[in-house]
């Protein structure tokens, strides 16, 4: 099955059955968002909700526009390179298509970048477009390589991740992921993003860290306790706590561990001491057994959290990481205006 999470304008133009509460996609790359563009001629644009990849085919005729979706996605994988099995698996995979609304505002912005920079560059060749818009990097609101064809590329690498790696990716809420298929090696253990090289390697075996995260200024406390690697990167440790609270990850954060700020560094917008780079600081190398610290969503909303460390332990058989083992009260919605506005 494959849902398409349309916006108002796609919906109220292409026909097609909607999409239930417990409806998922089922191929690889999962969702695909969809906005109608009232270009001359009309068009309609498709962008992956994993790998932000754009596809932009003609919107008429409207009625059938679901219906054609599919062929014209596995057209533009295959232009991408891809495996031609990967590509029928995934063909397989959207001989149902149903609809339904937007539900991530990240994905949802990066189709608005999109639409004004295709509308720019628009010469009448949509599949040249699609390509082009492809190896355009979009907003660092998430994790990632940066470009689509590159998520695509990683993404596709991840089948071969190994089954019995300690770590396994989780995904953000309304996705989902697939299973392993392949022994080949695959990424470090910990990698939930796509790797990146110069991590820092502490000695040492692998360790489990247990992790209390608690929002603050909220009563009765928001809590999570999750499972994570050691070895893991403060910017995947980022995507754990975005996955466990059910944020959607659509703003800035930033770590604080003993007076250092860890986050992405931009020295056009930095502001006070420089930030570390939470992309190549591991967890076991800046915090152990007892610490606490600090990690902050949203600078506007400013959702503070308390991270500790409860207890670090040797990685047992059958530790699956990360993991959600417990926590208490559900996630506040995003934009509500900080603690006090909720």
């Amino acid at each position: 099955m494959l849902v398409v999470r349309g916006t108002k304008k796609l919906r109220d133009r292409a026909k097609g059955s909607a999409a239930g509460d417990d409806d998922v996609s089922t191929g690889v790359l999962g969702d695909w968002f969809a906005t109608a563009l009232l270009w001359k001629p009309q068009v309609a644009l498709a962008v992956n909700a994993r790998t932000f990849l754009p596809v932009f085919l003609p919107l008429a005729p409207a009625g059938r526009l679901l219906d054609r979706l599919p062929e014209e996605i596995a057209r533009i994988l295959a232009l991408h390179g891809l495996d031609p099995a990967v590509i029928e698996a995934e063909r397989e995979a959207m001989s149902e298509v149903r609809v339904s609304p937007t539900n991530d505002r990240s994905v949802v912005g990066v189709m608005t970048e999109f639409a004004f920079l295709g509308e720019h560059w628009f010469d009448g060749d949509l599949t040249a477009l699609s390509l082009r818009m492809a190896g355009t990097p979009v907003g660092p609101l998430r994790s990632g390589d940066g470009f689509p064809d590159q998520a695509l590329a990683a993404l596709v690498g991840d089948l071969a991740t190994s089954a019995d790696s300690l770590a396994e990716l989780i995904p953000f809420p309304g996705t989902v992921l697939p299973a392993a298929t392949s022994s080949a090696p695959g990424k470090p253990r910990g990698a939930v993003s796509p790797v990146i090289e110069g991590v820092d390697s502490p000695s040492g075996a692998p360790s489990v860290f247990q992790l209390k995260v608690t929002l603050l200024n909220t009563k009765p406390p928001i809590w999570r306790r999750i499972l994570v690697d050691g070895s893991m990167t403060l910017a995947e440790l980022h995507e754990v706590i975005q996955a466990a609270f059910g944020w959607w990850n659509c703003h800035l954060h930033e770590f604080e561990i003993s007076r250092a700020r860890y986050g992405i560094p931009d020295p056009d917008w930095d502001l006070g001491p420089p930030r570390n780079d939470e992309r190549t600081t591991r967890i076991d190398a800046v915090a152990g057994d007892g610490a606490s610290f600090h990690y902050t969503y949203d600078f506007g909303d400013d959702w503070r959290h308390k991270v500790t460390v409860e207890k670090v332990g040797a990685v047992e058989p059958g530790t699956a990481v990360p993991d959600c083992i417990g926590g208490r009260r559900a996630c506040p919605p995003e934009d509500c205006g900080g603690p006090w506005g909720y």
